[in-house]
């Protein structure tokens, strides 16, 4: 039986080779998709002045004395932008609730923005910059950036229509688009929760926002822009959110954020709100359309759905099933090689693994690994991060008590 092991693991090995292969025949489609309810802590970076408290990501320090300063956070992993080849632009839809709180209504402000950039480890300017570029002496060298701004702060430099207004912002921070939010009646400065959606469509490039005190997506966009969004962008682009302060104590907090790409078709899937309405929903608003790749009638499209509807998560392509005939027979041909040379060697290694089986069990119980809890779990355990449930300060932050609902841990 030893020999007859010893002549099967050679072909075990090439048996799970050739099924690993028959898995990966097929390169990943380009497709990201997250929210705030799946995303872990390592999911996000948070450079410069960014944060976390009670359950949101704040870009701006939690001071009241007034000073100028900037934070980002971004998804911890690069985004594909274009399509390898054809170099087309993906189609992309992102939602996210922020508010603008002051402790100083007296003094000034700046504003943040949602921002796709080519740089994942460094924070731009404060003030008007609003952590989006460098300095002017700097403008020229700046990495590539696309952003949707929520500015408090009306800048004669970059010439600003006022202090309440979003605007479009390519590789420049004179906004090539710009809306002034109080035609919608929205403040930036009022301290409620403001519900923003960013939509481009890759077949049309069009790009709009839409804003609204509800989380449900308003008829109309602040600002519809058409463009050819290839010229702003490289392969490979990291999303997020940017903001700064001015001699203001301005806090801008993140307080959900979804976010989902694909080139399977015109425009990308709508990433889902939350399933609570954030604050009163308004008469001019219709509720945003469940998840969707394309027209009913693409047979690809249909297949997509499918797919984002699924309960298992394919984030990162790891998931997705190679539909090539000569792959399914040698998938096949692979699975039942593998199951015949497991069945022996299974009946040699019987009696071994009854004999380690006590000190493998003990190996166990000695070795545990850290276990990895979602932000979900995390403001769930906290009460939504109580402040009753504190317990110490750190390095890196508050230290919270927690209690899972599912075992009392």
């Amino acid at each position: 039986m030893l020999e007859a092991r010893h002549i099967l693991l050679p072909a075990l090995n090439s048996a799970l080779l050739l099924l690993l292969c028959s898995r990966i025949v097929r390169p990943a489609a380009g497709v990201t998709q997250f929210d705030f309810g799946t995303l872990t802590l390592t999911s996000l970076k948070l450079l410069g002045d960014a944060h976390w408290s009670n359950g949101s990501v704040r870009l701006t320090r939690d001071v009241a004395v007034p000073y100028s300063g900037a934070g980002r956070v971004l998804y911890s992993e690069p985004v594909r932008f274009r399509r390898p080849g054809s170099r087309a632009p993906a189609s992309f839809s992102t939602f996210f609730s922020f508010s603008v709180t002051n402790l100083n209504p007296s003094s000034i402000g700046a504003g943040l923005a949602f921002l796709i950039s080519s740089d994942s480890e460094s924070v731009g300017g404060a003030g008007g910059l609003l952590g989006l570029q460098g300095g002017s002496a700097a403008a020229a060298t700046s990495p590539v950036f696309v952003a949707v701004e929520f500015d408090t702060l009306m800048d004669v430099e970059f010439k600003d229509i006022n202090g309440n207004h979003v605007g479009l912002d390519l590789n420049s921070l004179i906004s090539s688009q710009v809306s002034d939010l109080g035609s919608i009646d929205v403040d930036l400065k009022s301290g409620n929760i403001i519900n923003a959606w960013v939509v481009f469509d890759g077949s049309t490039g069009d790009l709009s926002a839409y804003v609204s005190y509800s989380n449900l997506k308003p008829k109309d966009p602040i600002f519809i822009a058409n463009l050819d969004l290839t010229q702003y962008i490289n392969d490979f682009m990291y999303v997020g959110f940017s903001g700064s302060t001015q001699g203001s104590t301005e806090i801008h907090s993140v307080e959900w954020w979804s976010f989902s790409s694909s080139f399977d078709s015109g425009t990308a899937p709508p990433p889902p709100p939350p399933t609570t309405t954030l604050t009163n929903p308004t008469a001019n608003s219709v509720k945003s359309p469940a998840p969707s790749l394309g027209p009913s009638g693409s047979d690809e499209a249909g297949s997509g759905t499918q797919q984002k509807s699924s309960k298992s998560s394919c984030h990162n392509q790891l998931c997705k099933e190679g539909p090539g005939a000569v792959a399914g027979v040698v998938t096949a041909s692979a699975f039942f090689l593998a199951i015949f040379a497991g069945v022996l060697i299974w009946v040699y290694s019987k009696k071994v693994k009854q004999v380690n089986k006590s000190s493998e069990s003990l190996a166990s119980e000695i070795i545990k690994m850290p276990k990895e809890f979602t932000y979900r779990e995390l403001k769930s355990a906290t009460k939504c991060f109580n402040s009753n449930r504190i317990i110490g300060h750190g390095a890196f932050g508050t230290v919270y008590k927690g209690i899972l609902p599912d075992n009392g841990e």
